[in-house]
């Protein structure tokens, strides 16, 4: 299935003690990169979400929000490790002693060292809310991005199927153009009014026309039409391949309209250019 590289997603979910709302956009990158953003709270948790993410997305620049509010009523809302707290804040202290700092560690160091955590029940139990609106998130998201993907699809079938239709008036004009180089050289040779040896003659268009061969060029443009045709039709990131057979294409259409010196041909090239 051919996938759009951006979509945009959100779910939403609840429990006793959680309400979260996950958002998801997508934008093309070459590799994958992702930002969650506005979820400082929770550093625990973010590996998690990283992951949940790799499972669906291979490639792109992800930007997740997540917003989470909590629902319980008395007692403290969000409850802190302070055993995590108590190493931190005793380690701080030992640097302060040795540097020989005279002021003892504030609260405000102590958050920058990442003691005030939440507690990792609080986040086991947060993370079964937020793990259901993260995948609805993603699956919307990656509807979307199928969606789109496919209306891609069907256009970029259809450009290939139009290159394919200018390649084969080419080869239709081709004996034509053969023809017409004969004529020419006949229509010279009457108008001279020389003697040519027959076999010379047709030793003399063999040449002319052995100048005009683009049997090959049509042959790699075939070869690279077919294979685009399976590229779209597999289940795999395509994009990488898709910009090395355009580039492929558009060498092998170059090389054909320099060596077709034909009115028509060059026209018909013409077409095949824009296409790629």
């Amino acid at each position: 299935m051919v996938k759009s590289m951006t979509g945009f997603g959100v779910g939403s979910a609840e429990g006793e003690k959680w309400r979260v709302e996950a958002s998801i956009r997508t934008l093309n990158h070459r590799f994958l990169s992702t930002r969650i953003r506005s979820f400082n709270d929770h550093p625990q948790l973010l590996s998690r979400i990283e992951a949940r993410l790799k499972e669906t997305f291979s490639r792109g620049e992800i930007s997740v929000w997540i917003s989470v509010n909590h629902m319980g009523t008395g007692g403290n809302d969000n409850p802190l490790d302070h055993g995590v707290a108590q190493n931190i804040y005793r380690e701080l202290q030992e640097i302060q002693q040795l540097l020989g700092i005279a002021q003892s560690p504030s609260l405000e160091d102590l958050s920058r060292a990442g003691g005030l955590q939440p507690l990792h029940a609080e986040d086991e139990e947060l993370w079964l809310i937020l793990d259901r609106a993260l995948t609805d998130a993603i699956e919307e998201t990656d509807a979307g991005r199928a969606r789109e993907g496919s209306k891609m699809k069907a256009e970029l079938s259809a450009i290939a199927g139009r290159v394919r239709q200018s390649l084969d008036l080419v080869k239709e004009r081709l004996p034509v153009v053969l023809e017409e180089i004969r004529a020419r050289l006949n229509e010279k040779i009457e108008t001279l009014q020389l003697k040519v040896d027959p076999s010379r003659m047709e030793s003399e268009i063999a040449l002319l026309t052995d100048r005009f061969d683009v049997q090959e060029e049509m042959v790699r443009l075939e070869t690279h039409l077919a294979r685009a045709t399976q590229v779209l039709d597999s289940g795999k990131p395509i994009g990488k391949e898709l910009d090395f057979l355009s580039q492929e294409m558009l060498r092998e259409v170059n090389t054909l309209g320099s060596k077709a010196r034909d009115t028509s041909t060059s026209s018909i090239v013409v077409d095949m250019k824009l296409a790629v």
